[in-house]
């Protein structure tokens, strides 16, 4: 018999193993299956969340970018050497983090290019279950990235406080 991956699964199989082995059953061990429905619900919930975020992560892209355009020469251009180097890393690290967060945000809140409308006898419960494991993926590595991104910036921000002008 395959074992489940989740412990509390494994558990309810190793105690129902135990009752057929003494002749009982263990009643309620069957798992739930989601109609189309409720699976496109779901779908649709990890979609709104995302792309809440999407708009986040935008803007904070935005606040980015806007940063290193005001007042050109006033930023970290004045800066020379390794810190003027460490400055751009960090900022393009950061800028690079926020895009590859942006792209795995939108895929989560509309789908990848790829994937057509689940319509007609196509529309079941696994593929909507699948669809959505793909997009909350895409969702906590979205945001993961968007942290790394954020902690670059304030990164470089740090390195501007500390290091004294030239």
């Amino acid at each position: 018999m395959k074992v489940p991956g989740k412990r509390a699964d494994r558990e309810v199989l190793t105690m129902s193993e135990e009752l057929a082995e003494r002749g009982e059953v263990l009643i309620g061990t069957t798992t739930y299956e989601p109609s189309a429905q409720e699976a496109e619900a779901m779908l649709q919930a990890v979609r709104k969340r995302a792309d809440g975020w999407r708009n986040g992560v935008g803007a904070t892209l935005t606040l980015v970018l806007a940063s290193l355009a005001v007042k050109p020469g006033e930023g970290f251009m004045k800066y020379t050497g390794d810190t003027r180097v460490a400055l751009m890393l960090l900022i393009g690290g950061s800028l690079l983090s926020a895009l590859v967060a942006l792209f795995l945000l939108v895929n989560a809140a509309n789908g990848p290019t790829w994937l057509r409308e689940l319509v007609g006898h196509e529309a079941t419960p696994q593929r909507y279950l699948r669809r959505v494991v793909g997009a909350r993926r895409d969702l906590r590595v979205g945001q993961g990235l968007w942290v790394v991104s954020l902690l670059l910036f304030c990164g470089a921000v740090l390195a501007t406080w500390l290091t004294p002008l030239p």
